[in-house]
């Protein structure tokens, strides 16, 4: 659904997957967020984008995005997400590539271990840690 799926790595972290390339487009402008962008002058456009979350026992989950370099809208995404490590191109040709003949993206993602016992790692609310706090259980 979405395109949404659940990938798991080799013993070296390695993974892949295969996707459609996304294109950019407007954020919805009606509403109170509409009217901020529109107040400010600025379009509500995305540029290309393939979300991640990303997580292993042991390390902090991250979320985060790629984005695809040469998009109209690279330069002034609506939402300020786009940063230039996160800017990624498009190989055309990539000998290295699991799917040959394929055009490919390479980018090397790094966790954060964990430092604090208990610590879940999750990013946003955990739900084990809510059930802890509303039973008291430990």
């Amino acid at each position: 659904m979405d395109l949404r799926g659940r990938f798991y790595t080799d013993a070296q972290g390695r993974y892949y997957l295969r996707t459609i390339a996304p294109t950019g487009y407007m954020i919805p402008m009606d509403g109170p967020v509409g009217d901020m962008i529109r107040a400010q002058r600025r379009h509500g456009y995305r540029p290309a984008h393939i979300h991640f979350l990303i997580g292993a026992p042991g390390y902090r989950e991250v979320v985060t995005a790629l984005y695809l370099d040469g998009d109209d809208h690279i330069d002034s995404d609506t939402v300020f997400g786009v940063t230039e490590t996160l800017v990624v191109s498009v190989n055309k040709n990539d000998p290295a590539s699991p799917i040959p003949n394929l055009p490919s993206i390479k980018y090397d993602f790094q966790l954060s271990a964990i430092k604090g016992e208990g610590e879940s790692g999750r990013v946003g609310a955990d739900p084990s840690q809510i059930v802890k706090k509303a039973t008291g259980i430990q």
